[in-house]
């Protein structure tokens, strides 16, 4: 695509026109077309001053001025400090557009990894750490008037499981089953369960019992 100088300086040399013929008409300085021809516009004192010697320069030449000018802005801009500049020296080439399907793959491989560290913190946790136990009956401070209580809770199934140092069998999924008898009064009840590692967690329960 041609720049409006080079449209002017085509039309004006298929014209048989000199630089000093337009100037004595336009009222244009010589070099001042010369530097519009070239598109050099440094020598021009301001954007305006650019624009208008187009326009002008158009009529002279029988040439569309709003169809030049619209080539001259497509090319060029004044920047702050009033410089007449290609746009592109101007305006700042736009960013990449960071979110791309490579750092979609990257982002999900990272999820996967980072899912997978969390698992393998967890799985050494359970192997290293004290087991978790979870006693569902009694509760606390329960009161009965029956000569034994349930006792049920949840463990690890890979756990060993003892109520008052009386081992009870593990059921599916980490499950137990105990039934105890009480003795008149307060009766203390101690869970513990005990992993591999040797490490244990232990819940204690009172129960009271009335006659």
């Amino acid at each position: 695509m041609k720049t409006a100088g080079q449209i002017l300086s085509a039309t004006r040399v298929s014209k048989k026109l000199e630089l000093e013929d337009v100037a004595r008409v336009t009222k244009i300085r010589p070099h001042f077309i010369k530097s519009i021809e070239s598109d050099d516009y440094r020598a021009l004192p301001s954007g305006a001053v650019a624009r208008g010697f187009i326009r002008n320069y158009s009529e002279y030449l029988n040439l569309n001025p709003d169809h030049l000018l619209a080539v001259f802005r497509r090319d060029f801009v004044e920047n702050p400090q009033g410089q007449i500049v290609p746009r592109g020296m101007a305006e700042p080439v736009s960013r990449p557009d960071f979110w791309t399907p490579k750092t979609t793959i990257t982002a999900i491989v990272c999820l996967i990894f980072a899912f997978f560290g969390v698992y393998l913190i967890y799985q050494y946790r359970l192997l290293t750490g004290p087991p978790p136990l979870t006693i569902s009956q009694p509760q606390p401070g329960a009161t009965t008037g029956e000569a034994t209580v349930e006792i049920t809770g949840v463990t690890d199934p890979e756990a060993t499981i003892s109520v008052n140092r009386q081992l009870v069998a593990l059921e599916k999924g980490g499950q137990f089953y105990l039934r105890l008898p009480l003795e008149p009064g307060l009766n203390t009840i101690v869970v513990t369960s005990t992993a591999k590692s040797g490490k244990s967690t232990s819940i204690t329960r009172t129960i009271s019992r009335v006659q």
